[in-house]
């Protein structure tokens, strides 16, 4: 027992097992409540941030409609519209239109978990489409890369387009 006592004060007070755990849950705790603090106060996240990622390929965004129950909409104006087709698979809804937001209501029935793949002429114009859907509620919202008639977009993949009527 005088031995145990001896190497108990050969330690010192900050060298004994109780006081390394003790330090060691503290640390813990301070980590964690730093990382919650940073949570809380941390800007809120970017507009993209959700279910599909912002600009999706044509080829992607094709399968999506065709096979995975996808909506595909395309947000030109109607003299472009006459001028170059529309994709076979989408709605024309413009995005200039005063009423976007509630046509895309009504083709989603209110679904705002619906995915929802926008098409422009190049892509300007389904960014900023895609941007106003998100923030009216829509969690599952992309812009098509390359668009209609822009490079790598739906014509040069040689994807089906129909007239428009």
């Amino acid at each position: 027992m005088e031995i145990a006592r001896q190497v108990n004060r050969t330690r010192g007070p900050r060298e004994t097992p109780c006081y390394i755990r003790r330090m060691t849950r503290m640390t813990l705790m301070f980590r964690a409540s730093l990382l919650a603090l940073a949570l809380a106060s941390a800007t809120p996240l970017p507009v993209h941030a959700q279910g599909l990622p912002p600009e999706m390929p044509v080829s992607r965004a094709d399968l999506m409609v065709r096979k995975a129950g996808g909506v595909l909409i395309d947000v030109r104006t109607p003299e472009e519209w006459q001028q170059t087709g529309v994709p076979v698979t989408a709605h024309t809804i413009s995005a200039k239109a005063g009423d976007f937001v509630s046509q895309v209501n009504a083709i989603t029935k209110g679904n705002k978990a619906q995915r929802i793949a926008l098409i422009c002429r190049s892509g300007e114009r389904s960014d900023e489409a895609r941007d106003t859907l998100i923030e009216a509620g829509y969690e599952n919202v992309t812009s098509v890369e390359g668009g209609v008639s822009g490079p790598n977009g739906w014509i040069d993949a040689d994807l089906p387009v129909r007239p428009y009527r």
